[in-house]
């Protein structure tokens, strides 16, 4: 993957006080690996879990890889368990730009092309852009001709729309075009064009409330279970750290 810091590593540090049960922490960025420190159990005597560790992306997200004290002599010796529960839970939180997103169940192939999409408020003489269409896709889909196109639409009802030259305004003629299979995706461009479009009756009373252009952002979010938290009024620090670079060097082969 490409280096998003510039050659450094994000990092934050938290400090908090248990209260012996599950919580859920939100962090800044998305972190590749977290470590809690029970500094209460660091010189535990025998099973105390002074450290935890997080890795995105582990093959079970429940579990949490720990310390744990064997020797009572001020912790001088460790475990190390993969604790199977109540260790961590990735907990994030959906985002994104779905509000300006719809996705294709349908397309003619007819004069004028007609677009069957899953739920979206779209408003006539909206500009989109299809994607994810045609035959380079893993599984061809169909539809070549459109996809990465910007269009001016006329809506036809609450899941359906037909295609115009985003220029000419001319209809688009898709019966020559390859037919449709499956998938692909809406990209709406434009703003509000109309408080009232479509036409909301009586517009006082119910008034057209238009698909916002905002982002909704991704909330990077961990829960970290009874395993890790320890008992009520043990001390913590969490280090969080994200990676310049990771790269997957797969199965070494000899």
């Amino acid at each position: 993957m490409s280096d998003l810091f510039l050659g450094q590593t994000c990092t934050e540090l938290y400090k908090f006080i248990s209260a012996g049960t599950a919580h859920t922490f939100t962090f800044s960025f998305q972190p590749d690996k977290v470590v809690f420190n029970n500094l209460s159990d660091w010189t535990a005597t025998a099973a105390g879990k002074p450290i935890s560790v997080w890795f995105r992306d582990q093959t079970t997200a429940a579990h949490a890889f720990q310390h744990q004290v064997i020797d009572s002599a001020a912790g001088a010796s460790f475990n190390f368990l993969d604790t199977a529960a109540d260790g961590f839970t990735v907990a994030d939180t959906a985002g994104g730009v779905s509000s300006r997103h719809a996705t294709i169940s349908g397309i003619t192939q007819a004069d004028p092309c007609v677009v069957t999409h899953s739920t979206f408020t779209f408003q006539t003489n909206q500009v989109i852009r299809i994607t994810d269409l045609g035959s380079d896709m893993p599984v061809a889909r169909g539809m070549d001709q459109l996809n990465n196109n910007r269009y001016r639409i006329v809506v036809l009802s609450a899941t359906t729309f037909s295609l115009k030259d985003v220029i000419t305004g001319e209809p688009i003629d898709s019966a020559a075009f390859t037919a449709y299979v499956s998938g692909g995706r809406i990209a709406l461009e434009t703003a509000v064009i109309s408080l009232n479009n479509p036409q909301v009756s009586p517009y006082d009373v119910t008034p057209y409330v238009p698909n916002p252009f905002a982002f909704d952002p991704v909330e990077y979010k961990l829960t970290a279970g009874t395993a890790v938290m320890g008992s009520d009024g043990d001390i913590f620090n969490i280090e969080v750290y994200k990676f310049g670079e990771v790269i997957d060097l797969g199965d070494l082969l000899v």
